[in-house]
């Protein structure tokens, strides 16, 4: 594997982003706890004095990479659930969006560079940075519908089923994305009722 090669002539900004965007791909193809400040300085054809004038460790690339990545995911996240959801000024429909959740699906699959990276590392480090990773969507979700959180289980299994099926479509695309789409929208539309009618029922 080869990289771009870090030129003086570059501005110190130019040069940390061929780091980072390099970085990205080495620990997605290695595995995060594989790789070396001297893997990186040699896929970049630098000296490693170069790699530490910028970085401190991989640890320090990987926190600006996950830290600029899963901003712009929310970002793009919130945008996608203002589209799907009517204003807030407006009454709650009496149920959830049509094609809310194979839109969700779409979206993160179509994030898949942070979704990699977020799970390019199985130490106790990565298994904290994912399931903040799922508080902060399950707290996303929360904004569905109010009544959303009256079901003990239900945000916990909406998040989890769309990160995990997310996941799965990342790793290993299947032969028919869209159909996968739209069957998980049917199969958590008709549960979410299910359960939403019950919590209703309870109260």
């Amino acid at each position: 594997m080869t990289g771009p090669a870090l030129h003086k002539r570059l501005a110190a900004e130019d040069r940390r982003r061929q780091i980072l965007e390099a970085a990205a791909e080495l620990f997605v193809a290695r595995g995060f706890e594989a790789v070396t400040m001297t893997d990186l300085a040699q896929m970049l054809h630098v000296s490693r004095p170069t790699m530490y004038t910028y970085f401190a460790s991989p640890e320090a690339v990987l926190d600006v990479l996950l830290g600029e990545r899963l901003q712009a995911f929310w970002t793009g996240l919130e945008e996608q659930l203002t589209r799907l959801l009517p204003p807030a000024t407006s009454p709650l429909p009496p149920q959830l969006p049509p094609h809310l959740f194979s839109s969700l699906l779409t979206f993160l699959v179509g994030e898949r560079a942070t979704l990699s990276l977020l799970h390019c590392g199985g130490g106790p480090a990565f298994q904290h940075r994912r399931l903040a990773f799922l508080d902060e969507l399950a707290a996303r979700l929360a904004t569905l519908r109010p009544d959303v959180r009256r079901s003990p289980y239900l945000l916990m299994l909406l998040t989890q089923l769309l990160g995990s099926v997310a996941l799965r479509v990342t790793l290993l695309p299947p032969d028919q994305p869209d159909a996968l789409a739209e069957a998980l929208d049917a199969f958590v539309r008709g549960g979410s009722a299910m359960l939403l009618e019950g919590g209703a029922t309870e109260g």
